[in-house]
């Protein structure tokens, strides 16, 4: 039969069907058309149009045109997921609950007047820490993407994800030196009498005195090489180098510090004598080392002076700024409660330290009774300080070396914890500059290998007998512009630039609700000029680090300056770089820089977003904020 003669029979017998018939049938023929059409809409996911008076490449650079490319036919891809919700929430504590809270906030409650610390410490989580949790949860959570591709959201930040990248290192290497205390002491012990319970031991001074005793060792003698030198030789362990008196004078004398100084650090007269490595800390160190990369290879799954110590305590207590946050929420289910659990997280962490310093102050004030002497004069104040007190503290209490083992076991967990976390940060940052054709199966296993074979042959200076001094150093310096640069930055990217209508939207879409007023003025408005002026008032009230007494030399001091500003490098080079990129005027350069990216559009756009406009004005911006 002829195509023809087909078709005529087909109109044939639809000219006899009846009334009814044909009423059916039109809405089964509607039906089938409107499925087909919602096939289609799936696959397809439209672009959103841009103004006239930007083009395209002024939106987008070239570099990152090739990047669009790449990865538009991925963008409906997210990162593998928390196995459920209490996962997430769990490994986010594990994160915030670390070294910030159980070393770093007892040692900088000390330097600060102890209890005068916790009112603007307890301020400073609740306008500063919280907001800015919230706002880097909601990121990762809404993007699913890394520190580096993620802003997206504002191209003109784009150096902010090489800020996070030098910043996690830095960190990886602090937490690193910690954990292989940790294992030095976890040895320690194992033995009969806990080691830093006593003296008479090598290591120990004349002036060595045990908690409960007022008496001096008397079996370790040191004397000054010659009536006019001030130089003393002491035998420490199996190694031999010379200290100043003055030196050795500011050391605390109870026999827990001088196991930690004298034995364990093996400290010398300062960061221009860092002496031989030492082969305890070596062993120790390495093994920190691997015990990282094994559990990375599973992924992330397995007043005045007061107040500026407060808010910065708060970065390193709840762990906001620096690009982990964003990391782990990028795994977060579309859908999570985002303000709940970041209240919960913060609250936690904070209430963790508190806890802390209550037990160090408390066991200070014992160590002090016992003694005799001073609080002040009981410790010598430094990063180490949990590695005085705490040991001090089980060495009390029946089957001493049962309860130290337990704490230190506890220690390396929470060391492993954020460890990882900043780990899995690094190596996310490294791998979204890997092209895809890269990106091979095992491919974060290789990388997380590269990086903590890296990071073992780096931190081998930590094992010398001046280490100690070089991760004060790290301490002192580490936070002193970054975490304000990248705090500053993000909430004027997201709030200003990215706009806070768009970004109240994306939460909307998330949790179902838009975010209070109140949050707004404060992450968009107080926290960028509260930080600001942080930052300002932290440079003009510097001071040099000391370790105790000992005065850091020049060379030192102008080295940690260098690691305070080349995590910041990167921002004010990218900005550069990505306004050279544009075309047009130099105001339209910034303009578009400022812009969110295509590929962030497009994130948008699946989810259901449509931008009404392509830029928002600063005065439109500022009555959303405020609720007009």
């Amino acid at each position: 039969m002829s195509t023809s003669e087909s078709q005529t029979e087909i109109q044939s017998e639809s000219s006899q069907m009846t009334a009814p018939q044909l009423a059916t049938s039109q809405p089964a023929t509607d039906l089938v058309k409107k499925k087909k059409e919602k096939k289609l809409n799936r696959k397809e996911i439209p672009v959103v149009p841009l103004p006239l008076e930007v083009p395209l490449q002024n939106t987008f650079g070239p570099l990152d045109m090739e990047a669009e490319s790449t990865n538009q036919e991925n963008v409906e891809q997210r990162k593998p997921q928390w196995s459920n919700k209490f996962q997430g929430i769990i490994a986010v504590l594990g994160y915030s609950v670390g070294l910030g809270n159980l070393l770093r906030f007892p040692y900088v409650c000390q330097k600060n007047r102890g209890g005068a610390f916790l009112i603007p410490y307890v301020i400073s989580t609740a306008v500063l820490a919280i907001p800015l949790f919230i706002l880097e949860v909601a990121l990762g959570q809404f993007s699913a993407k890394g520190p580096i591709k993620i802003w997206s959201i504002c191209p003109l930040m784009k150096g902010l994800g090489f800020c996070i990248l030098t910043v996690s290192c830095i960190i990886v290497l602090y937490n690193s030196v910690v954990f292989s205390w940790g294992v030095y002491y976890i040895y320690s012990s194992f033995s009969n009498v806990l080691p830093w319970t006593t003296c008479g031991n090598p290591w120990n001074t004349p002036q060595c005195v045990v908690v409960g005793d007022t008496g001096v060792n008397s079996s370790v003698y040191m004397k000054p090489t010659n009536a006019n030198d001030t130089t003393i030789t002491a035998s420490i362990g199996y190694a031999t180098f010379n200290r100043s008196a003055q030196t050795s004078s500011v050391f605390g004398h109870t026999s827990t510090e001088e196991f930690w100084q004298n034995k364990a650090l093996g400290v010398s007269s300062g960061i221009d004598d860092l002496g031989s490595i030492q082969p305890h800390l070596v062993i120790c160190w390495f093994i920190a080392c691997v015990a990282v990369f094994l559990c990375v290879m599973n992924g992330i799954k397995s007043l005045g002076k007061v107040w500026l110590e407060a808010l910065m305590q708060v970065f390193f207590s709840v762990g906001p700024a620096w690009g982990t946050i964003i990391v782990m929420a990028s795994h977060n289910s579309f859908h999570s409660n985002l303000i709940r659990d970041s209240i919960i997280v913060g609250v936690i962490g904070e209430l963790t330290s508190v806890f802390a310093g209550f037990v160090v102050f408390a066991t200070f004030g014992f160590l002090a009774h016992s003694l005799q002497q001073p609080v002040a004069d009981v410790v010598t104040s430094g990063p180490g300080i949990g590695f005085i007190v705490y040991p001090g503290a089980v060495s009390l209490l029946p089957f001493p070396q049962l309860w130290s083992v337990l704490f230190f076991t506890t220690l390396l967990m929470i060391v492993v914890d954020s460890t990882l976390a900043h780990v899995e940060t690094a190596v996310g940052c490294m791998e979204d500059l890997l092209p895809r054709r890269f990106h091979v199966k095992h491919l974060q296993t290789i990388m997380a290998a590269v990086f903590m074979g890296a990071v073992s042959l780096v931190g081998l200076v930590f094992t010398t007998h001046g280490g100690v001094y070089v991760v004060q150093l790290v301490d002192w310096y580490v936070g002193a512009v970054a975490c304000f640069a990248i705090a500053v930055l993000e909430c004027v990217a997201v709030g200003w630039c990215y706009g806070a209508e768009r970004f109240s939207a994306d939460v909307q879409m998330m949790i179902g609700k838009r975010l209070p007023v109140i949050y707004k003025v404060v992450c968009f408005i107080i926290v960028p000029a509260l930080l600001t002026i942080v930052l300002v008032l932290t440079l003009a009230s510097y001071k040099p680090p000391r370790y105790g007494e000992y005065d850091y030399p020049t060379s030192a001091i102008v080295f940690g300056w260098f690691i305070a500003l080349v995590s910041v490098v990167p921002v004010p080079v990218f900005m550069v770089t990505q306004i050279h990129k544009m075309e047009g005027s130099l105001a339209r350069r910034i303009k578009a820089s400022v812009m969110p990216a295509l590929e962030w559009l497009r994130l948008r756009r699946q989810h259901g977003l449509e931008d009404k406009q392509e830029s928002i004005s600063a005065k439109d911006n500022f009555l959303f904020m405020i609720g007009r």
